[in-house]
């Protein structure tokens, strides 16, 4: 390789490196880190390396005017760059931590939400889900499985008149009108005795509350 230009300022040897990189000339930058161990920005030159072959290229590229520099502009000494870069590189490692932080908590509540979804579905009555797998078989015309899984219901409990009525219903679809009868018979049978057992507690509650409310205070003695 053969030097082509050599700067005092190391940014500006940096945006002609950037330059040449940008039209994919191969080269280099030799001797930028010399100045940090010692001398002045002048004690050694950063020389621009190209490929030989690449040279007159390389050196039409940047002899074409492009951009300057603002007359303010100060970058820095060798040391103060190299502090930049290592506070550039430190927020970058700490945003890659703040994002693997992240991460780990969506990972965590991604967990959470799904052992959350597994209990529910594991802990879901069985009466719910069994009416829904009924009605679906009802929905599908699929009577016969939907008959299968209400008499299980029944016989695991005989006074649930939800089930009664479920059975009615199933029934009178599949053309048994007697026993659509039966079922719906004994549906209303539970249904009148559960609304007259709750009839009988609230009229309880109610007395209670009457004689609480009309029983005569004592009066203190004087």
């Amino acid at each position: 390789m053969v030097t082509i230009r050599a700067y005092s300022n190391s940014a500006e040897a940096a945006m002609a490196k950037s330059l040449l990189d940008s039209h994919d000339i191969f080269c280099r930058l030799a001797d930028e880190n010399v100045n940090l161990y010692g001398g002045g920005p002048l004690a050694m030159p950063i020389r621009l390396l190209v490929a030989e072959d690449q040279a007159e290229q390389a050196a039409r590229i940047l002899e074409t005017k492009g951009p300057e520099l603002p007359a303010d502009f100060d970058p820095g000494t060798p040391i103060e760059i190299e502090t930049r870069k290592a506070d550039a590189n430190e927020k970058i490692l700490s945003e890659l931590r703040g994002l693997q932080h992240g991460n780990q908590w969506l990972i965590v509540i991604g967990a959470t939400g799904l052992a959350i979804l597994l209990y529910l579905a594991f802990r879901t009555p069985r009466g719910v889900d069994t009416w829904s797998t009924v009605q679906q078989a009802i929905q599908q015309h699929d009577y016969d499985r939907a008959l299968k899984l209400t008499k299980q219901v029944v016989s695991e409990d005989p006074d649930d008149y939800y089930a009664h009525a479920y059975l009615g219903y199933i029934f009178s679809q599949m053309g048994n009108l007697d026993q659509a009868e039966v079922e719906y018979s004994r549906a209303y049978q539970l249904s009148a005795k559960d609304l007259k057992d709750r009839l009988e507690a609230v009229k309880k509650r109610r007395a209670r509350q009457n004689q609480i409310n009309v029983t005569p205070r004592s009066i203190p003695p004087p």
